[in-house]
């Protein structure tokens, strides 16, 4: 249970939201329930998002080794979820693409998640959603990179 404070403490915040934020996301997956891994799940978004792309960049935005990356590849290729081409000028170079199979996943995982969610909040006092709407906007801007130094 959160301890009133009379102080804006940054660091039992910082805590608190870390905590809160894990725990919401973890339910959001349990709740998208899509039948492959969070691993799976990240790459396969990834490469909805960014691709075309190489299995090089992939692993360099999943921030995981290409040994590990490799192995993802595998099993979103056997199940049918990306597919994987040469490049015609390049030969050594493949490029990963989502198939439709793959993007129907993600949308349903999108959509379980959203009413999952929207469920959630609509359980809410009005006056805490209104306290959400502006959160949000914190939050997202919580999660923009860092501007360089």
């Amino acid at each position: 249970m959160p301890r009133a404070t009379s102080t804006l403490d940054a660091t039992d915040l910082a805590s608190r939201l870390r905590v809160s934020v894990w725990r919401l996301a973890r339910r959001m997956r349990q709740a998208s329930d899509i039948g492959v891994t969070p691993t799976l799940h990240a790459a396969l978004f990834s490469v909805e998002y960014h691709g075309p792309i190489t299995a090089g960049q992939l692993a360099a935005h999943e921030q995981v080794t290409k040994a590990t990356m490799t192995r993802t590849i595998s099993v979103l290729l056997e199940r049918g979820l990306i597919t994987r081409t040469t490049d015609p000028l390049d030969g050594r170079v493949t490029w990963l693409r989502i198939t439709p199979a793959g993007s129907k996943l993600l949308q349903r995982a999108r959509l379980r998640t959203d009413e999952y969610l929207a469920a959630r909040v609509l359980a809410l006092p009005l006056e805490d959603r209104k306290t959400l709407e502006r959160a949000a906007g914190i939050i997202e801007r919580l999660a923009e990179p860092e501007p360089p130094a």
